[in-house]
């Protein structure tokens, strides 16, 4: 894929976060977390990520590699976002224009996107990060970071492993050989 098109990716992307967040405005921080995560929903539901950009372990949590030149300036030079300065010191991200049309966003990645935001619109940039240092891929890179001083990519399919939900069977006990016996000649269970 052409690093073109991974930036158009991303940054269609980014805008439909912004354009469905509260006052479509994020932190840089949150908004991070809200790619990497639709991205990882998109690579559970469909088997690839929307963006197909890596991400990166910093301390507060999975970002974009060098997220400052392709997410923030790349969006404000397009014109679609713009970081402002506020009182507090903090830097949102607030979305000037959304683009008419995506190309790479489709309709079932809205879905995703107004999921994804919702969990992450509410949230501050310490909630944000807190939960995905619980995510082990960022935990495995982050790791990593610090035995090598090197930044790895996350790898996503582990990074996968914080959104899957538990089968339930697997909590069940295991039958004895007795019990598994007796469960096959009752023929017990689906045909397969």
């Amino acid at each position: 894929m052409s690093t073109n098109e991974k930036s158009e990716r991303l940054i269609e992307a980014a805008a439909a976060i912004l354009d469905a967040a509260p006052d479509r405005r994020l932190n840089a921080v949150v908004l991070n977390k809200a790619l990497f995560y639709l991205d990882l929903a998109s690579l559970r539901d469909r088997g690839e990520t929307v963006t197909h950009n890596p991400y990166i372990a910093l301390q507060n949590g999975p970002v974009v590699a060098k997220y400052e030149q392709r997410l923030i300036r790349s969006l404000e030079s397009q014109g679609i976002a713009k970081q402002i300065s506020e009182w507090d010191g903090s830097k949102p991200i607030l979305l000037k224009s959304c683009p008419e049309h995506f190309q790479f966003v489709d309709a079932d990645t809205l879905i995703l996107v107004s999921k994804v935001t919702s969990h992450f619109a509410s949230t501050t940039s310490r909630q944000a990060s807190d939960y995905s240092h619980e995510n082990p891929g960022w935990e495995m890179a982050w790791n990593e970071f610090h035995r090598t001083g090197k930044h790895v990519s996350i790898n996503m399919r582990i990074a996968l492993q914080q959104i899957i939900e538990d089968d339930p069977w697997m909590d069940l006990p295991l039958l004895n050989d007795d019990e598994l016996l007796a469960a096959a000649d009752a023929a017990q269970g689906d045909e397969w």
